[in-house]
């Protein structure tokens, strides 16, 4: 399907250049390959006119799988977690470009019928959350130590394909907490979400960042870094679900550095 869907789209292209060699924009699995491609469309046509050259949405099957392929070199572009981002600026050969101005951040859900008041109160209990190549996994890890609870040791950890698998986990008792995002809690329908309460909210992360190529032509980087600090301006950066880009500092980078183990 998401073979189709590229496709289809290059198909769109302007004959200008629909001949060239399409560019490779490569978004790390978050969702599902649709709701990839639906979030960033406007993204691909908004990059694709500032280069006037074509771009192709790309993921992979995995978090680990993307990883793999972007120290292989495979993506002219990649659009990252954080801690993808980080691994690709210190151990593939990509730089930074842009960050997305929405902070990242995950929600720790329970049963209204549920005791529990904090995280604290979690030790010797099971957590349903996605992969430990996840910012959400990595997150969750760091919240829990602060309560002197450790992944193996006194939390059970259930993984869970996706966010939202890790709510089905907590209503079939499958789990006494589920860790899944804001977007997702926010439109859960209400006959999943009427036994549910929010216990707490994970540490803030910074957001999801543009990664370049370094052996692309430096022109186009520089291109592509103007562009993005101006998409928010634009008619598809107004409706743009991740608010726009700005640059991302050194000293944020670096914090990103506990994360990126899982990855070596």
């Amino acid at each position: 399907m998401l073979k189709i869907l590229i496709f289809s789209w290059f198909l769109l292209l302007p004959i200008s250049y629909a001949k060239e060699k399409a560019l490779s924009l490569a978004v790390f699995p978050y969702s599902s390959p649709a709701k990839i491609l639906q979030h960033n469309k406007g993204l691909k046509y908004f990059l694709q006119n500032e280069l006037q050259q074509p771009i192709s949405i790309v993921t992979a099957k995995s978090n680990k799988d993307y990883v793999h392929k972007l120290k292989e070199g495979a993506y002219d572009f990649i659009f990252a977690a954080p801690h993808i981002a980080r691994y690709a600026e210190l151990h593939a050969n990509y730089k930074r470009v842009a960050v997305t101005k929405n902070k990242i951040q995950a929600y720790y859900i329970i049963k209204k019928s549920s005791s529990f008041k904090s995280l604290a109160d979690l030790k010797n209990k099971t957590i349903a959350m996605t992969s430990e190549y996840a910012i959400f996994h990595q997150l969750a890890l760091h919240d829990f130590e602060k309560h002197k609870i450790f992944k193996g040791k006194n939390l059970k950890v259930n993984i869970m394909k996706n966010n939202l698998n890790s709510i089905f986990a907590l209503l079939k008792n499958k789990a006494d907490v589920a860790l899944t995002g804001i977007l997702l809690w926010k439109k859960l329908p209400d006959k999943y979400k009427r036994d549910l309460k929010l216990l707490e909210k994970s540490t803030k992360t910074t957001g999801f960042i543009i990664m370049v190529k370094k052996s692309l032509a430096p022109q186009l980087q520089k291109i592509t870094k103007n562009s993005l600090l101006k998409f928010h301006t634009s008619k598809e950066g107004k409706s743009y679900l991740f608010k726009g880009y700005r640059e991302i500092t050194d000293s944020e980078m670096k914090q990103l550095d506990p994360y990126i183990y899982v990855f070596k």
